[in-house]
């Protein structure tokens, strides 16, 4: 699974996305991989391969980053409404709607890439579709 992850990449990369939406999409990647309560290294590695590949432009390293937003999405993921209410909020930072296919498919492609979809990143690709008004 982990070879479609590089054309997730560059279908983003290939965008001109601002630092906001390149942020949103980071959350929403870790939000995923947090989403069934097990960090596996592949989904992991594939969010820092993604981060290394895309430009970033904010005075916070991305490991400041990263440590900063973590609690924010644990939060989220506690409940359904604080889930959608991050959603809805990450989707006001998204702007294009072919940026939003894109992100969507990733968040799937990194769902699947240890092998296993599990129930809750199941549920929660499906609530990003739902708030992005796509098809998952």
């Amino acid at each position: 699974m982990t070879k479609k992850i590089p054309s997730s990449f560059s279908e983003i990369a290939q965008q001109d996305v601002t630092q906001n939406e390149r942020e949103a999409i980071i959350e929403l990647m870790m939000m995923t991989m947090y989403s069934d309560k097990t960090i596996k290294l592949s989904e992991d590695e594939v969010i820092q391969e993604f981060a290394s590949s895309i430009k970033w432009e904010s005075p916070l390293s991305l490991e400041f980053y990263f440590s900063k937003v973590t609690p924010k999405i644990r939060t989220a993921l506690e409940n359904k409404e604080k889930r959608m209410n991050f959603l809805k909020e990450i989707n006001s930072r998204i702007e294009s709607e072919a940026i939003k296919s894109q992100v969507l498919k990733l968040c799937n492609d990194l769902a699947m890439a240890d092998s296993e979809f599990s129930p809750e990143e199941k549920e929660l690709i499906e609530n990003i579709s739902q708030v992005f008004q796509l098809k998952s």
